[in-house]
């Protein structure tokens, strides 16, 4: 499975948050320097602006919007690629910083989720309309990757230290239920996470280097090793992409490339609401 990987693209700034955008077609991703790159699916880069900051998850709206989780400023800042107009969409609870912002996803009402993963406040918080509130404290040990389910009633949620992937109810009213284990991840560093048109979900290895599949009731049944970093570098967040979502684009930020390859398996389309 390896050898199906290629570089699609080389030149990013240690990149650890990509998404896709459907409206324009192209990849995004973040730098460590708080860079924005946009990426064809030809492995073009152009880097549409930077914060200062370092960027990790990133995510995209309806209107083709892209949010990105500026740990290096503490808030969620927000570029329109048209304009290149660099904006900060939201920071904390009481405007104070984000402790670590990880990880952004939306779910399809247009609440923006991010994993908060410092030591000081571990948390996801949920903005919506304008506001950010504290959503759920359960998860202690280095909340990180995050995808919320098609079904927009869950998400799911890589615990890094606690080497598993968490599941999170999603309530009709928004309100977070009672966190669950979905995968055990033991023995490992897990970061990113993305899902399948199979409703099987893959997890990213920062360490050791690699993926790992499991199918819709956590059983693990594919593993993706490349403990030598010879194709993987420090993986970290994954998505799909392209016509059909039959390719995956995967961030490494132990080096300056992101890797794709056609894994036999189409991607199960992300929530992309139009947000004011």
């Amino acid at each position: 499975m390896i050898d199906r990987f290629d570089v699609l693209a080389e030149g990013l700034n240690h990149p650890e948050g990509v998404a896709w955008s459907p409206v324009d077609g192209h990849v995004y991703a973040g730098g460590e320097g708080g860079e924005f790159y946009r990426v064809s699916l030809d492995g073009e880069v152009e880097e549409l602006g930077a914060t200062g900051g370092s960027m990790l998850g990133i995510a995209v709206d309806g209107r083709g919007r892209v949010y990105a989780c500026d740990d290096g400023n503490g808030e969620i800042a927000r570029i329109d690629p048209t304009t290149r107009t660099i904006e900060t969409f939201a920071r904390g609870v009481g405007d104070v910083e984000l402790d670590e912002p990880n990880v952004a996803a939306f779910g399809p009402d247009g609440s923006l989720f991010v994993t908060c993963s410092g030591d000081d406040r571990p948390e996801i918080v949920r903005i919506r309309e304008g506001v950010t509130q504290r959503w759920c404290d359960e998860l202690v040990e280095y909340p990180n990757g995050m995808v919320v389910l098609p079904s927009g009633d869950a998400m799911l949620v890589v615990e890094s230290r606690a080497q598993r992937i968490a599941r999170v109810p999603i309530g009709p009213d928004g309100t977070a239920g009672p966190a669950t284990t979905f995968a055990e991840l033991p023995d490992t560093d897990a970061d990113g996470l993305a899902l399948d048109a199979a409703r099987h979900v893959w997890a990213t290895l920062y360490r050791p280097d690699g993926l790992v599949r499991f199918d819709p009731d956590g059983r693990e049944v594919m593993r993706v090793d490349d403990h030598l970093a010879t194709t993987l570098d420090a993986p970290t967040n994954m998505v799909f992409v392209g016509e059909g979502l039959r390719r995956a684009v995967i961030a490494n930020v132990g080096d300056r490339f992101l890797s794709w390859a056609d894994l036999g398996v189409a991607g199960a389309p992300l929530h992309y609401p139009e947000v004011a």
